[in-house]
């Protein structure tokens, strides 16, 4: 009998939804020793897929030090990313990457009046940005956003240049949630925040998101990586992540981690041998 390949999941909250639906429940405090001792945790991730052995890896994001620095052409990586990426089992051929993920969190979120709006290219609003907004030229909107997702892009190619032989597929973060209410009852200690300047109104929120990430997806197909899609039964007709799938008010639950599983398998079932 051949011998079952390997794929592997690596994140911090946002592998919070998969364990929880696939592994354990989060309050079953079998997890907690990540955050008690600062070392990663390696287990199954048993998703089912004929022919292939899962694994996730759960670490806290501090652990990992500074984002990699990418200068004149150089990526400088911080050890102790290095030690992170380590725990990734030896002969993964695909890694599911759920890094970081909410560097945009206080801009998408909080309606700080700094923010300008701008137009995107799938606006909700037909074109139009929010009313007594302040206005961004799109170059200048793509310019903001890059810079939010730096630290995103470096930790991914850090992890494209630790596994070169790997798939490696990056998991963005849920699209925002397009209850306001159901943010404001879950604000994951954005609650002062909210409180002195409110949650920023939603067609904005999806605006940033969308020209983050797909900016993002382009930057990292350009090295191989490809890039996941929000799985479209966790959201609304407008775009955003439906309440019942969410934990918190940045992150995905087990039902949004159900469509993401699919996706994987989708991944894994069309995967070459390396």
């Amino acid at each position: 009998m051949n011998a079952a390949r390997r794929f592997a999941a690596i994140g911090s909250s946002h592998l919070f939804g998969l364990l929880q639906q696939y592994v354990a429940p989060m309050e079953s405090g079998r997890f907690q020793s990540v955050w008690d001792t600062g070392r990663p945790f390696v287990a199954e991730l048993p998703l089912g897929v004929p022919g292939w052995q899962g694994d996730f890896v759960l670490y806290n994001t501090p652990v990992a030090g500074p984002p990699p620095l990418l200068k004149d052409g150089v990526l400088y990586i911080p050890p102790e990313l290095t030690g992170v990426l380590g725990h990734i089992p030896a002969g993964t051929e695909v890694v599911f990457s759920l890094l970081r993920g909410q560097e945009f969190a206080v801009s998408q979120l909080v309606d700080d009046p700094t923010h300008a709006d701008f137009i995107g290219e799938e606006d909700i609003s037909g074109g139009a940005f929010e009313p007594g907004r302040r206005w961004m030229s799109r170059e200048d909107a793509l310019a903001w956003v890059r810079g939010i997702a730096e630290p995103l892009l470096t930790t991914h190619l850090a992890l494209r240049q630790q596994f070169p032989q790997a798939r490696i597929v990056h998991v963005p973060a849920p699209p925002p949630l397009q209850d306001e209410a159901h943010i404001l009852a879950n604000a994951e200690g954005f609650g002062p925040l909210f409180a002195a300047h409110g949650v920023k109104p939603f067609a904005m929120r999806l605006r940033v998101y969308r020209l983050m990430y797909a900016e993002l997806a382009r930057q990292l197909a350009g090295h191989g990586i490809a890039s996941l899609a929000p799985p479209a039964e966790a959201l609304t007709p407008a775009g955003g992540l439906k309440a019942e799938c969410a934990r918190g008010c940045l992150h995905g639950n087990h039902l949004y981690a159900q469509g993401l599983a699919a996706q994987m398998t989708e991944v894994l079932t069309h995967v070459a041998s390396l």
